[in-house]
């Protein structure tokens, strides 16, 4: 007799959830012809929890212009923060990262809160007038609590934070089917990538970074200018001569339409108001950080009541690109949040701007919710990855030895300074070694040399007619 055998019954194997998927399609960039692929991507607001709202991410794809490309595109993530990267391409970006395209994708998403990716923007500007605000204070506490009163009622403002959002950029990353992606940041994009680095290290090939600020430098040092003096300085002539800025007492100033040599100012109103000497430091500050504009910036109360209204515009919402909740949030959860008493005086005393600036945002900062921010977040990272990294020798906003920090803890990166820049450069040479550096996934053997002949421009004394300047 054969014996019967007792045999399991299978049961149904469970349903396994298909991997998302980003359906692109195609989409035209602003005054370009070239080809793009958009869509959007669903994520919960709360990633723990996974109930809830659900964000709609923004994404924006340039197809590599070959049909043999790379498996490894380039992640473009945008400064600010408050900026979206996908929102933010144009005729000239597309232009710019051409070099890189050639074997590869270049991705674009708006973090959450930024861009179309359910933006947090809310209009700080007294009676809606930005060139007006231009002369009050920057962030006024009634306006930031109207602000938060707002947004609170489609968003959770605690959720806003980089780690948060570099767990949604792997989503995405892993939703359009790539294994391993190349990171591009500039300023606060620097500092999401290195944070997408130490969150998901297996999934980096490399990270072209300019303007490091990481999490790994103290918060203070982002906020304040250094007693160092490099916010001061701008070129005074070809032979880097360098003249040093103080903070003067200015008269009424009348907002014109516009400053000769900087097309970006918004200010159409003609408005009279007094610039105090911390608020003309403050309209000064940004305009030294751009390379090619840092020759002329403009002259007396007018002129500086001007630019800082073009400036005021992107923050109290004169300019649609900017989200400024999702910047508060940011500012409020990882920066200003690490700020001592002590911290301000110390490193405040004998600077260019002095205390007021980062006061402000402090002040702020007790009208906005704080995200929780996980342990080890400002410490360096520690990664074999490639990393280049460029600085400017005259960047205030993200010093030098911010990078040169950070290089301990990588064992493969390489810091390239350039000594006429500041905080913001877009020439070709810097573009191109980026592109080379992303090529080879490494920046040992990169010549670049080209960083020798880039010059400042020349300082400009008089204006002709017709808004010509000359040096």
């Amino acid at each position: 007799m054969i014996g019967a055998v007792a045999c399991a019954t299978p049961t149904p194997r469970e349903a396994i959830a298909p991997r998302p998927t980003v359906q692109l399609t195609p989409c035209s960039v602003p005054n370009s012809t070239t080809d793009a692929r958009c869509g959007t991507y669903p994520v919960f607001e709360d990633r723990v929890a996974k109930s809830g709202r659900t964000i709609s991410l923004n994404i924006l794809v340039l197809p590599a212009l070959t049909e043999s490309a790379a498996p490894d595109p380039i992640f473009v993530l945008a400064g600010g923060p408050g900026q979206g990267a996908a929102s933010g391409v144009t005729r000239e970006v597309v232009e710019y990262f051409r070099p890189m395209r050639s074997r590869r994708d270049v991705v674009f998403v708006d973090q959450r809160g930024t861009g179309a990716s359910h933006p947090l923007q809310c209009g700080l500007a007294v009676g809606g007038s930005a060139a007006q605000s231009s002369f009050g204070d920057l962030l006024p506490a009634d306006r930031i609590r109207a602000c938060r009163q707002a947004l609170e009622r489609i968003a959770d403002l605690r959720l806003y934070t980089t780690p948060i959002a570099m767990d949604d950029l792997d989503e995405v990353r892993d939703a359009l089917g790539y294994a391993t992606i190349n990171l591009y940041g500039v300023s606060y994009g620097s500092l999401a990538a290195m944070q997408y680095l130490r969150q998901h290290p297996a999934r980096v090939r490399s990270l072209a970074l300019a303007g490091v600020a990481t999490g790994g430098a103290r918060p203070r040092d982002r906020r304040l200018c250094r007693r160092r003096g490099v916010s001061a300085r701008v070129s005074g002539s070809e032979d880097g001569r360098r003249r040093r800025l103080r903070p003067t007492r200015s008269g009424p100033g009348h907002v014109r339409p516009s400053w000769p040599g900087w097309p970006g100012i918004r200010a159409r109103a003609h408005v009279t108001g007094r610039l105090r000497g911390a608020t003309a430091a403050d309209a000064l500050h940004p305009a030294v950080g751009e390379t090619r504009a840092a020759g002329a910036p403009p002259r007396g109360a007018g002129g500086l009541g001007a630019l800082r209204a073009g400036h005021v515009a992107d923050l109290t919402g004169g300019s649609a690109a900017f989200a400024m909740g999702m910047y508060l949030t940011v500012n409020c959860s990882e920066s200003v949040a690490a700020i001592s008493e002590d911290d301000i005086v110390h490193e405040a005393r004998g600077s260019f701007v002095g205390e007021d600036r980062v006061r402000v945002h402090m002040r702020a900062c007790q009208e906005w919710p704080r995200g929780r921010i996980p342990d080890g977040f400002y410490a360096p990272v520690t990664s074999p990855a490639p990393v280049l990294m460029l600085s400017g020798e005259l960047d205030a906003a993200t010093p030098a030895h911010f990078a040169g920090a950070a290089a301990r803890s990588l064992p493969n990166s390489r810091q390239i300074l350039i000594r006429n820049a500041a905080h913001w450069y877009f020439e070709d040479c810097l573009r191109d070694l980026m592109a080379d550096f992303i090529a080879k996934g490494s920046a040992r053997d990169l010549d670049a040399r080209c960083v020798e002949t880039l010059r400042r421009p020349p300082f400009v004394t008089q204006q002709r007619r017709c808004g010509s300047m000359t040096p």
